[in-house]
Parts: structure tokens; sequence; C-alpha cells
């Protein structure tokens, strides 16, 4: 029997299946934004404190009362700069953020479940504007309880629903 076709189906099959890997690992950039660069500003302060928020989470720290107070004030600010489709997620992510803020900075588990709310929120904002996507990434933690979907700028995971427990725990999603 002769082995060569079979070594070759098995190279073809290798080399396929390693680019369908890639390519599922890759994104699509999303398109440029047309907003004005003062609204990119403010949705800017937006995506810092936010991060700062899941970040923190990301490291077991429950207590994220003052980084959320931080992202509500911005998301409050910028609902003034941007079109009205993008004001009521906006609002809706500023009434979250202080949610967060006024509870318990003891309780992780809380603030956890808040925080999926809180990004629920800027999900909807980032979905509403393409353009606002470039240079961050969602996820999606399978083991989350409740919302289980976040942002980060970064594309190591790093999930602030699990923390330590779990901290790689998450894949890439689409907006």
């Amino acid at each position: 029997m002769n082995a060569r076709p079979i070594i070759l189906l098995a190279w073809v099959t290798i080399c396929i299946v390693s680019l369908l890997g890639c390519s599922k690992s890759q994104k699509a950039p999303p398109p440029e934004s047309s907003l004005p660069a003062a609204t990119m500003a403010n949705i800017a302060e937006v995506l810092s404190a936010y991060e700062s928020v899941r970040a923190a989470l990301a490291s077991d720290q429950s207590d994220v009362r003052a980084q959320a107070l931080e992202l509500a004030s911005a998301a409050r600010s910028a609902v003034e700069s941007v079109p009205e489709g993008l004001r009521q997620p906006l609002e809706e992510l500023s009434g979250a953020s202080q949610r967060l803020a006024e509870l318990d900075g003891t309780d992780l588990r809380r603030a956890r479940s808040a925080f999926g709310d809180v990004s629920r929120e800027l999900i909807a904002l980032l979905s509403g504007e393409p353009g606002l996507q470039k240079g961050l990434w969602l996820y999606d933690c399978p083991m989350a309880k409740g919302y289980s979907q976040w942002v980060q700028t970064e594309q190591n995971v790093s999930n602030p629903y699990m923390g330590s427990e779990m901290l790689e725990c998450g894949k890439v999603a689409e907006f």
C-alpha cells in the first residue's frame, strides 16, 4: 500500500484545521466612528472608568464604589454630547453604575452581579455605534451566573465575574 496519498491527505487536513483555527481568533475591525472628537473623548472616559471597575473585580476587589461612581459620572457627562440613539444606553449605564456604587463594598458576589448590569448597558452603547468598538474585546463566560459578557481593552482574558478562581475563563464574543 502506498502511504503518499494518506500523508498528503493528513498534511492538507492539518493545514486546513490550522487556518480555520487562526481565523476564529481574529476579529474583523469595526468601522471608523463618525462621531465628533469631543464625543469620542467623552466615550473614552466612560471606557476608562469601566475598565477600572472590570480590572478591580478581576483582581477580586469587592469595593469598587469609587470606580463605579466615576463611571456613573462619566456616563452622565457623555449623554449631552452623543447622538439621540446613544443617549438611552448611556443613561442606563449611569444608573447601573450608580446602583453598583451603592452596594456594600464587602460583597464581591453582589458586586459582580451588579457589574453584569453595567456591562449589559455598555455593550448596548457599543452595539449602537460600531465605530466605538475599535480596540475593544467582548468576552463571554459560560461559568458566570446572570449576565456573563464583558468588554476589555486587551485580548488576554481577565474575567471580572470569576476573578482569581477562573481568571482566564471566557471566549471572544461578537458585539
